[in-house]
C-alpha cells in the first residue's frame, strides 16, 4: 500500500482544481458506453456493412469540423468553464433523448449531435488544464487527466456489452446522468484560474502572440508537419474502435461486442495501472522520444492481429502492448503541443490538431470498411502496419526539424 501511495505521489501539489477536474472526468467516463460499440450497434443492431458504417462516422467527423473549431475560438475568448457547462448540457439532453426513443437511424443521429458538442468543448478543457498548470508540470498534469478518464473506463466497456443485446436503451441514459454528475462537478468547484506568475523560468513559446490563429500557425509551420504525420497515428489509433470490433464479431458473431468490452476494459485497468509507473519512468524522456515509442508500440500490437484467429489470449496480450504505446503518446501529444504554441491562441490550435487527426481517423475508416469488403482480415491489417512504417519514418525525419526549431526546449 505504502508503494502505491508514493507511485500516486507524482500528482502532488498541482492546484485542485485540476483534481476537480480529473474527478469530473471519472464520473463522465463511468457512463462511456455507446461510443466503443458504436460500430456493433450500426452493424448488428441497424444492419449497416462496414463500408457503410465508415461513411456514417465520415460524414458526422465532417460534420464536427466547424463546431469543434467554434470551440477552439469560444475557449480563446471567454469563460472556459461556463464553455465546458453549457455544452454538456446539450450533450446530456441528446444523449438522455437517444435513450428513451426507440433504437433507430433517428436516434443515432441524436446521439451525434451530442458528440459534437462534447466536440466543442474539448479545446476548451484541454486548455483550462493547461492555463492551470506550468510548463513544467504539463506532463503531470495531462497525466493525471488521463488515468481519471480511464478509471471510469474500467467496467463501463463490460457493462455496455452486457447491456448491448437487450438493455442498449439504458446505456444511453446511463451516458447521459454521468456527463450530468460531471458538469455539476465542474460548476460549483472549478475556477477558470489563469496560470500565475512564479519565479520559474518562463517558456518563450508560450508567450503571447497578436493576429490571427493563421497568422501564428505561418509562424511555426513546423506543426502543420506534426499535425499531419499525426493523423496517420490517429488512423491507426482508429482501428481501436473500428476494425478490432469488426475483426471480433468476424470470429465470435453476436459475442464479439462482449469479447471488445473485455479488451476495452483490459486497456483502462491497465491505463490506470500503469500511467503514474511509465509517467515517473518516462519523465527525463522529451515528448517528442516518448510519442515515437508510443507509436511504435501501438503498431507492433496492431500488427500481432494479422495472425490472430480464434485465439482470444492473443488478443488480450496485443492490448496490453497497445496499452503501453497509447498512454506514452498520450502522456507526450497535448504537452508537446502547449510546450509549443501561444497561451493566446492555445484553444483555436488545439481544436485545430484534434480536428485534423480527429477527422482523418474516422474518414479514413470509409476506405478501411471498403478494404474489408474486398480484403481478408489479414490484408487489412497489414495495411494497417505499413501506414504505421510511413508514420515512423515521417517521425524520425520530423524530430531533427523540431530540435533545430525548438532549440530551447532541448536545453
Amino acid at each position: 500500500m505504502k508503494r502505491l501511495i508514493n507511485l500516486f505521489a507524482i500528482y502532488k501539489g498541482l492546484k485542485k482544481e485540476l483534481y476537480v477536474l480529473a474527478f469530473g472526468r471519472i464520473v463522465t467516463s463511468m457512463g462511456s458506453m455507446i461510443w466503443p460499440m458504436l460500430t456493433l450497434i450500426l452493424k448488428s443492431k441497424l444492419g449497416y456493412d462496414a463500408s457503410q458504417i465508415g461513411i456514417i462516422l465520415m460524414v458526422c467527423s465532417l460534420a464536427a469540423i466547424p463546431a469543434s473549431l467554434l470551440g477552439g475560438k469560444l475557449a480563446d475568448i471567454f469563460n472556459k468553464k461556463n464553455i465546458i457547462v453549457c455544452f454538456d448540457i446539450f450533450t446530456v439532453l441528446c444523449f438522455i433523448t437517444a435513450g428513451l426513443i426507440p433504437l433507430s437511424n433517428f436516434s443515432i443521429l441524436i446521439y451525434f449531435a451530442g458528440s459534437i458538442f462534447q466536440q466543442m468543448e474539448s479545446p476548451a478543457y484541454d486548455s483550462l488544464v493547461a492555463d492551470l498548470s506550468s510548463s513544467d508540470e504539463r506532463e503531470r498534469a495531462y497525466s493525471l487527466s488521463y488515468l481519471a478518464m480511464n478509471l471510469g473506463l474500467v467496467l463501463s466497456p463490460t457493462i455496455g456489452g452486457m447491456l448491448f443485446q437487450d438493455y442498449l436503451w439504458l446505456a444511453f441514459i446511463i451516458s447521459g446522468i454521468s456527463i450530468g454528475c460531471s458538469t455539476l462537478l465542474i460548476f460549483f468547484f472549478v475556477k477558470d484560474v489563469k496560470k500565475e506568475k512564479t519565479n520559474e523560468p518562463i517558456n518563450i513559446y508560450e508567450n503571447g502572440e497578436s493576429g490571427n490563429v493563421w497568422q501564428v500557425l505561418k509562424s511555426i509551420r513546423l506543426l502543420i508537419a506534426f499535425f499531419l504525420i499525426g493523423s496517420i497515428g490517429s488512423v491507426i489509433y482508429a482501428q481501436f474502435n473500428f476494425l478490432i470490433p469488426l475483426h471480433l464479431e468476424s470470429i465470435f458473431g453476436e459475442q464479439g461486442a462482449f469479447y471488445f468490452g473485455i479488451l476495452t476494459s483490459v486497456n483502462a485497468t491497465m491505463v490506470i495501472i500503469f500511467t503514474p509507473i511509465l509517467t515517473k519512468l518516462f519523465s527525463h524522456i522529451k515528448d517528442l522520444d516518448r510519442l515515437i515509442l508510443g507509436s511504435f508500440l501501438e503498431i507492433a500490437a496492431l500488427g500481432a492481429y494479422v495472425f490472430i484467429t480464434d485465439q482470444f489470449y492473443l488478443c488480450i496480450i496485443a492490448m496490453i502492448f497497445f496499452t503501453f504505446g497509447e498512454i506514452l503518446c498520450t502522456l507526450s501529444n497535448t504537452p508537446y503541443l502547449t510546450k509549443r504554441i501561444p497561451a493566446t491562441h492555445r484553444g483555436r490550435i488545439m481544436s485545430i490538431s484534434n480536428n485534423i487527426q480527429y477527422v482523418l481517423g474516422t474518414v479514413s475508416n470509409t476506405g478501411i470498411g471498403k478494404l474489408v469488403m474486398i480484403w481478408p482480415m489479414s490484408q487489412v491489417w497489414v495495411f494497417i502496419v505499413f501506414l504505421g512504417g510511413i508514420e515512423l519514418l515521417s517521425f524520425s525525419i520530423y524530430r531533427k526539424k523540431d530540435r533545430e526549431r525548438f532549440s530551447l526546449l532541448y536545453t
